[in-house]
């Protein structure tokens, strides 16, 4: 113990200079490391953000249709296109017979 005091008490300017080089090197990889209080105050606000944002946007997409539900309804539409294409059809008929009509009784008279 007596060897290890007569060598600090020795060696003291030596050590103290390698102590302190190496807090140094400490505090330059701790800087490389860890980010400043700042930045990692603005990262917390920005995901605080999009959490927020995502939070909306799961909201609205509950409220949009499902693809069985979009399919349903286009199997509904095209349905129904065929049926008002089939009552134009009979519209059409209906208006040529009553065209007809019309000029037998203007020709009559």
């Amino acid at each position: 113990m007596a060897d290890v005091l007569e060598f600090i008490n020795n060696n003291f300017k030596w050590l103290s200079a390698f102590a302190y080089l190496a807090f140094v090197g400490l505090l330059a990889w701790f800087n490389q490391r860890f980010t400043p209080r700042q930045d990692h105050e603005q990262l917390e606000r920005r995901l605080s953000q999009m959490d927020q944002l995502m939070t909306q946007v799961k909201a609205d997409i509950k409220h949009l249709p499902t693809k069985e539900e979009v399919h349903r309804l286009d199997k509904t539409l095209s349905g129904l296109n065929e049926t008002i294409h089939a009552t134009q059809e009979g519209i059409s008929r209906l208006e040529r017979k009553t065209d007809l009509l019309l000029e037998n009784e203007l020709r009559n008279d």
